[in-house]
């Protein structure tokens, strides 16, 4: 059952998985548009099992938290994560994000400095291509005129592959419920500001970084996870064979093992 934590001007709701008392530490999970903390259930499981705290939350305007009026922005996002960080009295986090929620983990690790252990971009990108400005100015108009349907059908076709979608019907209706189940008038917000999002100051970033993303991603193709991992002081790229966008859902154990593997070694 979610937890929730009141900050002044948003209620923000989460899910938790093991103890910090292990001492591998505590990982924190950020989903982009249309997702939320069930986007992280396998990795929640994966990695509170083999003895890190794992925790994932619904950001504003997504999943059970609440959904203040816009407008929305990374910033505003990432001041949300520092600040649930503080109320929950979180030191020293590893973070993980997945597509936009990947440009809020990065702009919060810069914020956080050495309180930022580690940082995994999953389907991450240093900004946007220019031909994705129109796909997001029509996920706005669509959710605003209440057409979710329509938007999650175009959220699957890219978020999972070809082969997945055929192979895995129940996975692939699952996804479709998820997206279409948005609030539509946040989910507009959302899009609208997940529009702008980008990296800031990569050569801030105080961590080893890990960009990781699917081989059949054609919204973040493996290209873009190597310019990640180039463009920050510590970075290293890995791929999630036959994965597209969200290939956390596709191959949960894949990543699950890719991001164990990396917490591994930056702690010896």
């Amino acid at each position: 059952m979610a937890k929730r934590v009141e900050l002044e001007d948003v209620t923000l709701a989460y899910e938790e998985r093991g103890a910090e008392s292990s001492g591998r530490g505590t990982v924190v999970f950020l989903h982009g548009l249309g997702g939320s903390v069930y986007s992280w259930w396998g990795q929640l499981e994966s990695l509170a099992s083999s003895g890190h705290r794992a925790l994932a939350y619904d950001q504003r305007g997504a999943g059970l938290s609440s959904k203040p009026p816009g407008p929305y922005s990374v910033e505003l996002w990432a001041e949300d994560l520092v600040r649930l960080l503080d109320e929950l009295e979180l030191e020293r986090v590893a973070l993980v994000g997945h597509s936009a929620g990947c440009m809020i983990a990065e702009q919060a690790a810069v914020r956080l400095g050495d309180r930022a252990r580690a940082l995994a971009v999953v389907g991450g990108a240093l900004r946007w291509r220019p031909e994705a400005g129109p796909v997001f100015e029509e996920r706005v108009r669509l959710a605003r005129a209440g057409r979710m349907d329509e938007i999650a059908e175009a959220v699957a076709r890219t978020g999972l592959s070809e082969r997945c979608r055929e192979e895995e019907p129940a996975l692939h209706g699952l996804f479709l419920e998820m997206i279409a189940a948005n609030d539509p008038g946040a989910y507009a917000e959302w899009s609208a500001a997940t529009a702008t999002a980008e990296m800031a100051e990569t050569g801030r970033v105080p961590c080893p970084t890990l960009a990781l993303c699917g081989e059949e991603d054609p919204v973040t193709p493996p290209g873009f996870a190597r310019e990640v991992a180039a463009a920050v002081p510590d970075g290293r790229a890995a791929v999630i064979a036959g994965a597209a966008h969200w290939c956390q859902l596709e191959a949960p154990a894949r990543v699950s093992a890719m991001l164990g593997e990396f917490l591994d070694e930056i702690a010896t």
